[in-house]
């Protein structure tokens, strides 16, 4: 999995662009009216699922066919990318239901993250890090669906933050993907 990972790379690039682009978005963006928070707070989902979903997808498809765990990820990266869509689509979405979708997607996004550190810890030196990322998205998954929609200016500012972060982080990885790219054996030609 770490070599599929190394060599689709730019996968994780793509995935830091979009979500810097977001959160940026989110932080910049003028808070007019009591809706114009709603509709960032639904456009921001909405976006971030449907291009996390989609390379989710992509690094799934990148994996050998008989890899263990290629379908739970395609599944996933389609069901991100089902839920952006539907959030995207479903008019008159309520603050309520739009949080909660969020925290369902923090919670299975962590438990997607835990569950890869545990896969790779043999592989990757320090995979306590990404378990922790994993256990952190799980907890403010918990926090926000419990909290509720009662501001979404704090939804979509902390939307905007946790994009940043996120987007620096994923950047960060992609290029040291990249640099370890020179390491590995030449792919097999089939």
């Amino acid at each position: 999995m770490i070599e599929t990972l190394t060599r689709t790379w730019w996968v994780q690039l793509i995935r830091g662009a979009l979500a810097l682009a977001l959160g940026a978005t989110a932080l910049a963006a003028p808070g007019s009216g009591p809706g114009a928070g709603m509709t960032l707070a639904v456009f921001l989902v909405a976006a971030f699922a449907v291009g996390d979903g989609a390379m989710t997808a992509t690094t799934a498809l990148a994996l050998p066919a008989d890899h263990r765990g290629r379908g739970a990820l395609l599944a996933t990266g389609a069901g991100m990318i089902v839920l952006g869509m539907a959030v995207l689509l479903w008019p008159g979405l309520s603050a309520t239901a739009l949080t909660l979708l969020f925290a369902a997607w923090l919670v299975a996004s962590g438990a997607l993250v835990a569950y890869g550190a545990r896969t790779l810890r043999r592989q990757i030196p320090d995979s306590w890090i990404m378990a922790t990322l994993g256990v952190v998205l799980i907890a403010l998954g918990v926090g926000i669906g419990a909290f509720g929609a009662s501001a979404i200016g704090t939804f979509v500012t902390f939307a905007g933050w946790f994009g940043l972060a996120a987007g620096a982080v994923m950047v960060a990885v992609a290029f040291r993907l990249r640099a370890d790219l020179e390491r590995l054996p030449a792919p097999a030609i089939a």
